[in-house]
């Protein structure tokens, strides 16, 4: 990308990107920035975050007369109310943006992180704390400078997930409070992947060596999920899934009692006939005819 190209989008930031808000957070922004050659500036300070990213180069930054080492692949903040500079010889190429948060319209929690950087946060993040607001910077720039027309939602999400990603890279301590991502363990995903195909394909033979063979595991490792994750084993769980959905159509349709068995993935009559009994102690017929509570139920959730 031309030093051109980052000097248009960062023009079409500042035109269309001044506020950014989600369900629990505002930000109003000042300005973005970009500076190809970035030297000295004076000794000052702003009432508002800036936080800059180092493209190319090194210098130093003085935060309340602490001296921090600049290097490609910094973030850094300049926190509200702290005398800063940045210095550096052979010049930096930064990119910067100037915000507050709209505390009127953010949640506490967030409002709390963000005043958080300002008392406990870091000075400045090493670019592998760094690499995601990079990444998603760069990414920004990228599509603003694109050719093709731009989705100015797609920019805002963009941008959202650039600010939020300034918390990752300098909060010192993670606020536990923030909804965060779990790893999902195999066995979770498996299981989960293995209903939803039961699910849609009700209608269909559904053996576990066929299901076991679309998700690439063994019927013997499939088996060992339903009893361990759901303490049943995989044909009562099919039945189950078969029963609920018959049910929905005796009190929902005026389908025929035999199409529902087919539609249902039953080999006939009777043996839905027998199933449906044994799972509900009645018979389909009897269960459509009388509507039980539980069907009145199903009903009104339907």
């Amino acid at each position: 990308m031309l030093y051109q190209d980052f000097r248009r989008a960062n023009a079409l930031l500042n035109q269309h990107i001044s506020q950014i808000t989600a369900d629990e957070v505002s930000f109003r922004i000042h300005y973005w920035g970009f500076m190809p050659s970035h030297y000295n500036n004076s000794l000052h300070r702003h009432s508002f975050f800036e936080i800059c990213y180092v493209l190319e180069g090194n210098g130093e930054y003085s935060d309340n007369g602490v001296d921090y080492p600049l290097q490609e692949g910094t973030l850094f903040c300049s926190r509200p109310g702290i005398w800063h500079q940045i210095r550096s010889e052979q010049g930096l190429t930064l990119f910067f943006v100037a915000f507050e948060i709209d505390e009127s319209r953010t949640s506490e929690t967030y409002s709390r992180n963000f005043r958080s950087l300002i008392h406990r946060g870091k000075i400045l993040a090493e670019p592998k704390d760094a690499s995601i607001s990079a990444q998603i910077w760069q990414t920004i720039f990228s599509m603003a400078e694109s050719k093709h027309s731009v989705s100015k939602d797609m920019l805002q999400h963009l941008v959202l997930s650039l600010f939020l990603s300034f918390l990752h890279g300098l909060s010192s301590i993670p606020d536990l409070s923030v909804d965060s991502l779990d790893e999902d363990t195999e066995e979770h995903r498996l299981l989960k992947r293995a209903k939803l195909y039961i699910k849609d394909n009700l209608s269909s033979s559904l053996s576990i060596e066929h299901v076991s063979q679309e998700l690439g595991i063994s019927s013997r490792h499939l088996s060992r999920l339903f009893h361990s994750q759901l303490g049943q084993t995989f044909v009562h769980y099919v039945q189950e899934r078969r029963v609920q959905k018959a049910k929905k159509w005796l009190l929902n349709s005026d389908i025929a009692i035999k199409d529902i068995a087919k539609r249902t993935g039953f080999d006939s009559v009777h043996y839905f006939t027998r199933v449906f009994t044994k799972k509900l102690g009645v018979a389909p017929a009897k269960f459509r005819k009388s509507q039980f509570a539980d069907g009145r139920q199903d009903r009104k959730e339907t």
